[in-house]
């Protein structure tokens, strides 16, 4: 029996079939499913901006940071109080420069010897090491009665302290990659400005409402809360400890009779003669000779630090940007203009000395980023750890050959303006144009 034929239904208009409404629903679905994998994958696909540093870089340049401020608050809160300190103790200006001087040369030695233990341990036990120290050299100097006591005290927290420099810079060239250490650099940098603009007025303000050596107990006990958190945080940083170990001396020996080494030495010392013959007398100077008040010389410190926080990551960024020797030349021949007008007796209306003092602060502490970047990007890793050791004791001794160099240039009798002053501007101008003919022997960016 044939089979019947199912009647044919008519096709729509199209000659195609209507989807049923759950082909429709289907459809939808899929288009929708697809819309969303599509913007998802173009999501993922699309370039992710690179993070400046990793969470654990940004950990240790902090604990850097810290460790650098209370070390600079430390240094730097002794020069404010010079008229202070010279009736407590009852000393001339010239012994007071000596006060300075003796911290950076203990700083000095404290470098050459470092050299024999820094690349052999990690980073992190030869950190909290130099912090000890400093700590306990501080609670000295909160405790010192006497001129020679307080001396004695100076050079032992100096002997840490210069210890904590070279391995601060050490650890950036180890974590940080080449093309970011100009921007490592600000952000340590910006531990000077911070100290200006909080610790040392503070330390000033504590001194003068309470007793000279107040802030030396104030900076041990800041100290100890860093210690622990460096203890707990910082990572051990070993790795410059593998390979075949050298012979401390031979190491020492290789850094130094480098050619492109004792360029960088050379420089580093022009660099700090030019800026530490001026700094430990400028707020004498403000004080003696343009009037400058005990309520007023903070403000100096404030406003300056202020303008270098802004300043110092600017200085990183663009060192980053347009080379290490460019920037250097640019920003050491622009403070050669400061370096007179902080020097010279121009007028004593506050306001247009508060601005003078803030372009010194702003271009002498800019130096320091490209200085330091181009000292970390011509080293070989193997050798950063002494090369950065010595590198502490050159700067500490630097310092010492300003400040005692300024020392016999300025004639100031207790209680009397100095003078000679801008005898030493001109002093540290020529050692910054020579710190800059040395810096474009190097093509390194």
């Amino acid at each position: 029996m044939p089979s019947r034929k199912k009647p044919v239904k008519k096709a729509s208009a199209s000659g195609r079939k209507k989807p049923s409404k759950s082909v429709k629903s289907s459809v939808k679905r899929n288009a929708v499913t697809e819309e969303t994998v599509a913007a998802s994958d173009f999501v993922h696909t699309a370039p992710v901006k690179e993070k400046v540093f990793t969470a654990t870089q940004w950990t240790v340049l902090m604990i850097l940071a810290f460790i650098q401020f209370m070390h600079i608050v430390d240094f730097m809160v002794l020069m404010p109080l010079a008229k202070k300190f010279e009736e407590f103790f009852h000393i001339s200006t010239n012994q007071f420069g000596w006060l300075v001087s003796s911290y950076t040369l203990a700083a000095f030695a404290s470098g050459i010897a470092g050299t024999f233990f820094i690349d052999r341990i990690s980073r992190k036990r030869s950190m909290l090491f130099a912090f000890a120290g400093f700590i306990l050299g501080n609670l000295l100097c909160a405790v010192a009665p006497g001129f020679w006591t307080f001396l004695m005290a100076r050079m032992l927290t100096g002997a840490f302290g210069g210890l904590l420099s070279g391995i601060s810079f050490a650890i950036i060239g180890d974590l940080i990659e080449p093309a970011k250490r100009g921007r490592a650099t600000g952000v340590i940098m910006m531990s000077f400005s911070v100290a200006a603009v909080a610790g040392v007025p503070i330390g000033i303000w504590f001194a003068h409402n309470f007793f000279l050596q107040l802030p030396y107990y104030l900076i041990a006990a800041g100290s100890g809360l860093i210690f622990i958190l460096a203890y707990l945080r910082m990572p051990v940083m070993a790795h410059h400890l593998f390979g075949p170990p050298q012979n401390v001396v031979a190491q020492i020996v290789s850094v130094l009779s480098n050619e492109k080494h004792q360029r960088l030495y050379l420089m580093i010392t022009c660099h700090f003669i030019a800026a530490f013959s001026i700094i430990p007398y400028i707020a004498g100077f403000m004080q003696k000779n343009n009037g400058v008040t005990d309520k007023q010389l903070p403000l100096i410190y404030l406003f300056g630090g202020i303008a270098t926080i802004i300043s110092s990551p600017l200085m990183g960024y663009l060192t980053d940007r347009f080379g290490t020797v460019r920037m250097y030349t640019w920003v050491s021949l622009l403070a050669s203009i400061p370096f007179i007008l902080v020097t010279h007796e121009w007028t004593h209306h506050f306001v247009v000395l508060l601005v003078f003092a803030v372009l010194f602060f702003i271009f002498v502490s800019g130096r320091m980023v490209p200085a330091m970047a181009l000292l970390n990007n011509t080293l070989n890793p193997s050798q950063r750890g002494t090369f950065m050791s010595l590198n502490g004791s050159v700067q500490q001794l630097a310092m010492s050959l300003g400040a005692i160099a300024a020392s016999f240039i300025i004639v100031a009798p207790p209680g009397q303006p100095m003078r000679n002053y801008l005898w030493v501007g001109a002093f540290g101008i020529i050692f910054n144009i020579a710190a800059v003919m040395i810096a474009n022997t190097f093509k390194t960016r």
